[in-house]
């Protein structure tokens, strides 16, 4: 059932980032006091200043990487936790790959404006960045069956 939220997930991510493009700009607009700002970044590269440039590379990998992850999720029934966090990280890697394979870079818009220490330098995210970390979360948490030998 969660693999059908990959869907739903890559259309909202693709509506947010359009509703960005037309509302946003690059001067940080408060969201949620000094928290959490609205900032439009165009990111040619993958997160923390990464791989600058190299958008095709990434978008590839981006699809590679969520193809591979609907297979996955097409081929057996996982514990839902497992569901979950795969399908997370399929909808992130799949609209982020969209983006840079079909504009040459990725919409951010949420800026944690904020200047206490350690999230002061956070980049500018997405939705989708939100479903990789959250899912990659998941997975790292989820239960694991232990083999009995």
């Amino acid at each position: 059932m969660p693999t059908v939220l990959i869907p739903l997930l890559i259309a909202f991510d693709q509506i947010l980032k359009l509703w960005a493009l037309e509302n946003l700009s690059p001067i940080p607009r408060p969201l949620l006091g000094d928290l959490l700002y609205l900032t439009l970044v165009k990111n040619t590269g993958a997160g923390f200043g990464l791989l600058q440039d190299q958008a095709q590379i990434l978008g590839w990998l981006s699809l590679l990487v969520g193809g591979f992850l609907l297979y996955l999720l097409g081929f057996r029934r996982y514990p839902l936790a497992l569901t979950l966090g795969l399908s997370l990280v399929a909808a992130g890697a799949l609209g982020n790959g969209i983006d840079r394979l079909g504009r040459g870079w990725v919409v951010d818009y949420l800026d944690l404006g904020t200047q206490i220490p350690l999230i002061a330098q956070f980049p500018v995210f997405n939705l989708a960045d939100v479903c990789v970390t959250l899912g990659a979360a998941l997975l790292l948490l989820a239960p694991r069956k232990r083999r009995r030998y």
